[in-house]
């Protein structure tokens, strides 16, 4: 669903502006969804969490795909968002509750390539629904790929969890992010510039790709292929971050996310168009699972389903400024929110150079 949301609009007869919008809506439900996420799984355990909340991204696709007009429409946008992000808070803190310190990385990287993986066939299979029925079939298939994803979750996915578990202790969003702040207030302000980055990338490859002449369908196959690219790259960043440290992933991730937002406007047809996004897609896959890494590398013991929650947050809330950027930037000419965000890329490295914790490489750690 994601790379079609500024498309769907775009197909309504708006402006590549308000398909921008699009986007902006869904990071505006994935905000509270981060808080709403961590929150349940504090309290109902991770796996019951993961359930309610495909529930939620079930509601959105439908919404969407039924929606009369763009309001129905961006308030389908902003519950998939709100799902969406509550889901990843859940999954992530039952994996972390597993997981051994030494193989962090690789796990939480391989979690994000799971989800790579969709994001590659999902458009690819995007691209042929719309030739046949339009846009709007995109949410159909999201509504029922969700709704075997909750059959299965029920079935064998609860394990370890299968009862509802109350906490010894109860840890509120706001007690924690007082406890967190110094760490929040630096490291956090990286979480919201990648955050921008990731999301804008989502938007500025098809709303190019429409602006330069491509088809819909071509649109969306050039991001399929840039999602390939980052699909395959999980697993080697994982490994690098565990070995190497969080740093080998860290700078050539936000370089290379900054020179492909720089690169795009300066590009014309196919060829050239999906050459930039395999730039971002290499970038975006070189990063795969760095926010979630870095997140466990810094989470207190005590509540850090809560933690986790507020940290994703700041990456929603850069996901939200990053899009926002783009549509605005494209009232004035659609390259400027462009380079706008890959100077924020290129500010992402200092953050990185200054505040990432230079974590022991897994190789020292004792591990079987």
């Amino acid at each position: 669903m994601l790379p079609v949301l500024a498309l769907s609009v775009i197909d309504m007869g708006h402006t590549a502006a308000f398909g921008s919008l699009a986007v902006v809506a869904y990071q505006l439900g994935r905000m509270p969804g981060s808080a709403l996420g961590g929150g349940l799984a504090h309290r109902i355990g991770s796996a019951h969490a993961a359930l309610v909340t495909h529930g939620v991204i079930a509601l959105g696709s439908t919404v969407a795909a039924l929606a009369p007009d763009l309001a129905v429409f961006m308030l389908g946008a902003v519950l998939v968002g709100l799902g969406h992000a509550s889901y990843h808070v859940a999954r992530q803190d039952q994996i972390l509750g597993v997981i051994s310190s030494g193989y962090i990385a690789r796990s939480l990287t391989s979690l994000a390539g799971v989800w790579r993986i969709s994001n590659f066939v999902g458009p690819l299979l995007g691209a042929g629904l719309i030739a046949i029925w339009g846009v709007d079939a995109i949410y159909w298939l999201g509504t029922a790929c969700i709704l075997v994803a909750m059959a299965v979750l029920g079935a064998v996915g609860m394990r370890g969890d299968r009862r509802i578990v109350r906490p010894d202790h109860r840890v509120s969003l706001a007690q924690m992010a007082r406890e967190q702040r110094h760490v929040l207030t630096t490291l956090g302000v990286t979480v919201v510039a990648t955050g921008a980055l990731r999301q804008a990338r989502i938007a500025v490859i098809p709303l190019w790709a429409t602006h330069v002449g491509l088809s819909p369908e071509v649109a969306t196959l050039v991001f399929s292929i840039s999602a390939g690219i980052d699909m395959l790259l999980f697993y080697p960043a994982g490994l690098t971050m565990d070995r190497r440290g969080r740093l080998w992933t860290a700078i050539p991730s936000s370089l290379l996310l900054a020179a492909g937002f720089i690169a795009l406007p300066f590009t014309d047809g196919v060829a050239q168009v999906t050459a930039a996004a395999l730039i971002l897609g290499i970038g975006n896959g070189w990063g795969s699972g760095l926010i979630m890494t870095l997140g466990a590398d810094v989470a207190p013991e005590r509540g850090r389903s809560v933690f986790t929650g507020i940290w994703m947050i700041l990456q929603d809330v850069g996901g939200l400024a990053g899009p926002a950027l783009v549509s605005l930037g494209a009232v004035i000419a659609l390259p400027v929110g462009f380079f706008a965000v890959g100077g924020i890329g290129l500010g992402t490295t200092g953050g990185f150079l200054a505040w990432v914790p230079r974590v022991r490489p897994a190789h020292q750690h004792q591990v079987d």
